[in-house]
């Protein structure tokens, strides 16, 4: 999985990378579908001129989609996921590797 992130208008970096590795990526890690959790803060585009599209870019190494498919359903994951709305808008793309 990937997942785009921006930063809410009211929220710093400093707070959201404090929240992830104090709250979030310890519990995502922990879940069993899930075998990796790398975040990228994107610095600026290849290219001349211009701004990137999101601040944040997140890969998931998922192992089991149905077994991710039931741990989405937890409490747990659900208080992070609404913890994570609080901090960020969030697009999370469903990816396979082919190379």
């Amino acid at each position: 999985m990937i997942v785009l992130v921006n930063l809410k208008d009211n929220v710093t970096p400093e707070a959201y990378e404090r929240w992830l590795d104090e709250r979030y990526v310890p519990a995502i890690l922990e879940l069993p579908s899930v075998d990796e959790w790398r975040g990228h803060r994107v610095l600026g585009l290849a290219e001349a001129g211009g701004e990137p599209s999101y601040e944040y870019i997140v890969t998931v190494g998922i192992n089991d989609l149905e077994q991710l498919g039931k741990d989405m359903e937890s409490e747990r994951v659900q208080t992070l996921l609404g913890e994570l709305g609080r901090y960020a808008e969030v697009t999370q793309l469903m990816t396979e590797r082919f190379v």
